[in-house]
């Protein structure tokens, strides 16, 4: 019996993780604008291979500070890379970062 639930266990939680990365994909690019009007609503638009691409900032924590170093980047033109996930047809960050690694925001923990 113990070597069922166990299995049932592995089996399920194996799903899950294929699942959440099937639906995660990278994208590196420009930020081109950052919209956070309460934890609702918000959202930043990247343009990556030249195409802008949307993502909801629903999930996301941000302070002032970072909100501040994120206008940084756009207003310096410097590039960033996100991590997302789709949910519900739309795209939620799970991490924000520079080209050298430098991670501004990590949801995924």
């Amino acid at each position: 019996m113990k070597t069922i639930l166990i299995l049932l266990f592995l089996n399920i939680f194996t799903i899950s993780c294929v699942n959440s990365e099937i639906n995660t994909k990278n994208f590196s690019g420009y930020l081109l604008d950052i919209e956070f009007g309460n934890e609702a609503k918000g959202s930043l638009t990247l343009k990556s291979n030249d195409k802008n691409q949307s993502f909801s900032l629903s999930n996301m924590k941000l302070d002032f500070l970072m909100m501040s170093h994120l206008n940084q980047h756009m207003l310096l033109g410097e590039q960033i890379n996100i991590t997302a996930h789709k949910k519900d047809g739309v795209w939620e960050i799970i991490k924000i970062y520079d080209l050298d690694g430098t991670i501004h925001v990590d949801q995924s923990k």
